[in-house]
């Protein structure tokens, strides 16, 4: 049992990148994510002996990093435990930001993203082949290399086949991963291919901004036959959806839009 206050949390230690993520699929996700620990939360007020399975730790230097567990640390913070379970082992920050990818694509963790795991599984295969200088270590086939990832056979193999031309140098920081400082398998999927070959030099804000933008012409094409008083109770009925079911902060938003209170509904 360890003091809550003695965990840290690295970016660096967490394969659930949200920029991996679709943007229009960003919202749902971070449901999923809100409601998993909401539930762990309320088991652990149920009673004080309750405990969740144990966080995974990497002792690097003086510190104690969550490797794998930073949903169940937050639930224990919410609950407001003041202890923790957890396994810990000394290692190098990089032999955790590997460790990492692996804990957090078990099964038993919440699922992740299709395109986190396959990241997972193309910044593990860089790693252990040595940026595709080396071949898969003894033990390490693409059925377990799949296996582990949840991810194709044939996805594994395409990325083996991608390693030894990768150029690290040629794509942005943004599109590297912090942990490993390897360029991420979405940006080396779709290198040159336009729009997506551009999203690795664009901010969170410009890519919010762009996908506004498809949003709003695919609402211009719905709505410009759609009567006023129509097309009024339809946004009302989006902001009461949105406020009931999925992102509170998000109706707020689009109340405002309407000019009307959130609380009404």
């Amino acid at each position: 049992m360890v003091p809550l206050g003695c965990l840290s949390t690295d970016e660096t230690l967490q394969p659930r990148v949200g920029r991996m993520v679709p943007y229009r699929e960003q919202g749902a996700v971070a449901a999923r994510s809100d409601a998993h620990v909401g539930t762990m939360r309320l088991a652990l007020e149920a009673g004080s002996t309750v405990e969740l399975e144990p966080l995974l730790a990497a002792e690097v230097g003086a510190r104690l990093l969550v490797v794998d567990g930073h949903h169940r640390l937050r639930a224990y913070g919410l609950a407001g435990r003041s202890m923790v379970p957890v396994r810990s082992e000394k290692m190098t920050l990089s032999a955790a930001v590997i460790v990492s990818k692996v804990a957090n694509t078990d099964a038993r963790a919440l699922e992740m993203h299709p395109e986190q795991r396959r990241d997972a599984a193309w910044q593990y295969l860089a790693h252990v082949t040595c940026q595709g200088r080396q071949p898969l270590p003894p033990g390490e086939s693409l059925r377990t290399v799949a296996g582990r990832f949840g991810v194709g056979r044939g996805t594994v193999a395409r990325m083996l086949d991608r390693l030894p031309g990768v150029v690290a140098s040629a794509f942005a920081e943004a599109a590297h991963d912090p942990g490993t400082g390897f360029p991420r398998w979405r940006y080396v999927r779709e290198q040159g291919a336009g729009w997506a070959d551009m999203e690795q030099m664009m901010s969170a804000d410009a890519l919010a901004t762009r996908e506004a933008e498809r949003l709003a012409r695919k609402l211009g094409g719905l709505i410009s036959d759609v009567r006023a008083e129509v097309l009024n109770a339809a946004l009302r009925i989006l902001v009461l959806d949105t406020a009931t079911v999925r992102d509170p902060d998000t109706a707020e938003l689009m109340a405002a839009a309407l000019d009307v209170d959130v609380t009404d509904f």
